[in-house]
C-alpha cells in the first residue's frame, strides 16, 4: 500500500508540476505554484526526498523568475524612450490587456493580450508625452519585445524548476 502511495504522490506532483508550467502561459505566476507543490510534497513525505534546501532554492528561482519577467517588461519600454510614464504605461497595458485577453482560446489569449497591451500601453504613453506616431510605434515594439523576453525567460526558469523537483524526487 505504501509504494502505490508514494506512486499516486509522484503523479499528482509530476502532473501539478507539468499545470503549473502551462500556467505560465495564462500569466500565472507559475513559478510560484511549483515551490508550493514542492512544500506541499515534502509535507506529506516528511521531508525525505524533497528537503528543505531544494524548496529554498525553488522559492530563490521563482523570486528570481517573477522579478526577471517584472523588469524585463519595463525595461523594455523604458530602452526605446527612457519615460515613468511609458514605463506605466507598458506595464498597465499589459496587466489590462493579460485580463481582457484571458477569457479567449481558454485563457492562452491572456498572453496574446498582455503583449499586445504592454505595445498599447507604451505607444499610447508616448503619444501622450507628445511623440511621433514613429516612436510611439518603435517604443511600443520595445515594449513588446520586453514582456515576451520575459515570458520567455520565466517559462524556462519554471522548466528548470520542475527538473530540480524531478531530480530530487527520483
Amino acid at each position: 500500500m505504501t509504494v502505490f502511495l508514494h506512486i499516486v504522490g509522484l503523479i499528482l506532483l509530476f502532473v501539478g508540476c507539468a499545470a503549473a508550467v502551462c500556467s505560465v502561459v495564462l500569466g500565472l505566476p507559475g513559478t510560484i505554484f511549483i515551490v508550493g507543490l514542492a512544500l506541499l510534497y515534502g509535507w506529506a513525505t516528511g521531508f525525505v526526498a524533497l528537503q528543505w534546501s531544494t524548496i529554498g532554492w525553488l522559492a530563490l528561482l521563482a523570486v528570481l523568475a517573477e522579478g526577471l519577467e517584472f523588469f524585463a517588461g519595463a525595461a523594455g519600454a523604458a530602452g526605446a524612450r527612457p519615460s515613468r510614464r511609458v514605463t506605466v504605461g507598458a506595464l498597465g497595458g499589459a496587466f489590462a490587456g493579460g485580463m481582457l485577453g484571458a477569457p479567449i482560446l481558454f485563457g492562452i489569449g491572456a498572453l496574446f493580450g498582455a503583449l499586445l497591451g504592454a505595445f498599447a500601453g507604451a505607444a499610447i504613453a508616448v503619444r501622450s508625452e507628445g511623440g511621433s506616431f514613429d516612436e510611439s510605434i518603435t517604443t511600443g515594439f520595445a515594449a513588446l519585445r520586453g514582456r515576451l523576453l520575459g515570458f520567455i525567460v520565466k517559462a524556462a526558469i519554471a522548466v528548470v524548476m520542475v527538473g530540480l523537483v524531478v531530480v530530487a524526487v527520483v
